[in-house]
């Protein structure tokens, strides 16, 4: 068990690294399975693929390596381990159905949780070729098809509202009502398909405002993104107001429906939408 004072949580933006250097090689792991990969449905009828698996261990070999004694809990292995007050969350491959869809926006998403929030968070797209990764600051950098870095990392933060109104990401493979309607309350443009914690990331570096997400999604899809989103200057904030806790295994680590936002301003603006439809 990591003790809450070990040296290693006092440099947030240095665990965020390491973060990333993991999430990069399991990265690499996922484009050499993009070709030829078995699947299978889970119990939740969800799919998982060879891919989800080797990706897994190579994310679980790297962080052994970066951050010993962190206790993991990753979607492909929930139930194995018990989450004390810090541990790391792992989702390996994040957007199965754009990985087997052949679309550019799945990631391996991974955060440490300290207390029941994310204290550094990176998501590596490696179709894309794009890794963002975050601790007290947040930073973007390219990479390889071998997982290498490309370059040095940038700082990233979140941009002020567009004149003709904030841009939305939509989810691709599973929009429902009432985050429609949400969105639809806040923006004027029908918003733009994406899947993955990506979305976290396109709103941390200025590209778009707001998600809305009322349907299912676990701790793993949405602390990575919290920590970089958080560090560039945005929130999230579920819809009874409140910042998401993590580390929650009485509720099997489902999250309650949530907002991310360019500012906590918009977060409560959409919140204000809601109607519960």
């Amino acid at each position: 068990m990591i003790g809450r004072d070990d040296p290693r949580l006092r440099d947030r933006d240095g665990l965020g690294r390491k973060l990333a250097e993991a999430a990069r090689l399991s990265a690499a792991v996922l484009l050499g399975k993009r070709a030829a990969c078995e699947v299978k449905l889970k119990q939740d009828g969800s799919p998982v693929s060879s891919a989800d698996l080797a990706a897994d261990d190579a994310a679980k070999a790297a962080l052994a390596r970066l951050l010993p004694d962190f206790p993991i809990v990753s979607e492909e292995t929930v139930g194995s381990v018990v989450p004390g007050a810090i541990f790391i969350l792992l989702d390996p491959l994040d957007g199965t159905r754009e990985f087997l869809a052949g679309g550019d926006s799945y990631c391996v998403a991974i955060a440490v949780v300290s207390e029941g929030r994310p204290i550094a968070g990176a998501i590596a797209a490696p179709e894309m070729g794009r890794l963002w990764f975050a601790g007290e600051h947040a930073y973007a950098q390219d990479f390889a098809p071998d997982g290498s870095a490309l370059g040095p990392a940038r700082p990233v933060a979140v941009r002020d509202l567009p004149k003709d109104g904030p841009v939305a990401l939509i989810s691709r493979f599973h929009g429902d009502g009432r985050s429609d309607g949400i969105t639809a309350a806040v923006c004027c443009s029908k918003g733009i398909p994406l899947s993955s914690a990506v979305k976290f990331c396109i709103i941390a570096s200025g590209e778009a405002d707001l998600h809305v997400r009322c349907g299912q999604t676990m701790e793993w899809d949405i602390a990575a993104g919290d920590a970089i989103l958080s560090a560039a200057g945005g929130i999230v904030l579920t819809l009874d107001g409140a910042r998401p806790h993590y580390g929650v295994a009485e509720r099997q680590f489902r999250n309650p429906p949530f907002v991310a936002a360019s500012s906590e301003a918009l977060a409560r603006r959409a919140i204000a939408g809601d109607t519960g439809c």
